[in-house]
């Protein structure tokens, strides 16, 4: 039997456990003539499951005949590709020809005769989303990882445009929490500011003690122990499923450690760490140990005003590093980070 488990990123394993509520929630604001959102924002910490969440709304809407989705990359020229995709999707094509659709981009093929061809993507995008509507069709754009380059600047702007001309077109994006906030910051993209922000929380450990039972056959109550290891981090529950399948084990003991630390090391925490600044770095090493940590503790070792303390907190709590168990307390969100830590030190 193939592994159930998976840890590959972005790709949705056997044992995906659904967020059904979560994205039940979004499928039917996005599919509203009226949507109270027209943006969604993914965010989380590597690992979380932001992407393969974004990439289960969206291949549930793409099933949906009245829906066009495309999947972008955010390096690449946004709206050109955005164009390319509604056009080259074949049971749109016909609503395409027509003679005022004739237009060319470098680097496109979508060259039709007819008139002078349209020398502005977004007067073309306008004119495409203008005959899906009254067709009743809606156009979801999945952006998965973005960053705060020129082109994400871009077609934001170019995004809100067409929004204001009552185009059916909705947005759903992951990222982590610093590129999100810096793309939000922008002089010209106060419009983000009122998107619907999502942090992907952990996993229920019911559900992951359900798989892990059935799946390692195991009973319910060793397959919690096992759950509660993972902090419910989706990259720690798929690692874990996948070591001990793998070896037909069905208990953590030292050689599943050794596979699981280095694997977490290499393909999440490294990346995770490395991406924060050094004050951040800072206070992740002065809490050490897996355990509530008063704020006022780290105040004092650090020697720093609590409000200064705070929003450090705040934005590793956002990163989804850190998590609050109780007022005033801050713990790690990530199962064994601080064995990384004592490690990299």
């Amino acid at each position: 039997m193939t592994n159930p488990f998976s840890t590959a990123f972005g790709v949705e394993p056997t044992s995906y456990i659904y967020r059904i509520k979560e994205e039940g929630e979004i499928i039917d604001d996005f599919s509203s003539e009226k949507p109270s959102n027209y943006v969604y924002i993914l965010t989380g910490a590597r690992g979380s499951g932001k992407t393969v969440f974004m990439y289960s709304i969206a291949n549930k809407l793409a099933e949906k005949k009245d829906w066009i989705v495309a999947y972008i990359g955010p390096k690449i020229n946004i709206l050109e590709t955005l164009a390319a995709q509604i056009y080259e999707q074949s049971k749109m094509k016909y609503l395409f020809l027509n003679k005022e659709f004739s237009f060319s981009f470098q680097g496109l093929s979508l060259s039709l005769s007819g008139k002078e061809p349209v020398s502005d993507v977004m007067i073309l995008l306008s004119k495409m989303l203008t005959r899906l509507k009254k067709k009743n069709i809606k156009v979801l754009v999945a952006i998965d990882d973005v960053n705060n380059s020129e082109e994400m600047k871009y077609f934001i702007e170019g995004y809100a445009s067409l929004l204001g001309q009552k185009c059916p077109i909705r947005l759903i994006m992951t990222g982590i929490n610093s590129n999100i906030s810096k793309l939000q910051n922008e002089e010209t993209l106060t419009f983000l500011h009122r998107a619907q922000r999502i942090q992907i929380s952990s996993l229920p450990f019911g559900p992951i003690a359900s798989n892990y039972a059935n799946i390692l056959k195991i009973d319910y109550d060793s397959a919690l122990e096992l759950a509660k290891f993972t902090k419910g981090y989706a990259y720690a529950y798929q690692l874990l499923g996948s070591i001990l399948y793998k070896n037909k084990k069905n208990k953590i003991d030292n050689d599943v450690l050794l596979i699981f630390d280095q694997y977490l090391s290499e393909y999440v925490y490294e990346i995770i760490y490395s991406g924060l600044n050094a004050t951040s770095q800072k206070i992740l090493q002065t809490i050490k140990e897996d355990r509530p940590v008063k704020l006022a503790e780290l105040v004092k070792k650090l020697n720093k005003p609590n409000s200064f303390i705070s929003v450090y907190r705040d934005n590793l709590i956002k990163e989804g590093i850190l998590y609050s168990p109780a007022y005033g307390y801050i713990q790690f969100a990530l199962p064994r980070f601080d064995i990384y830590l004592k490690m990299k030190i």
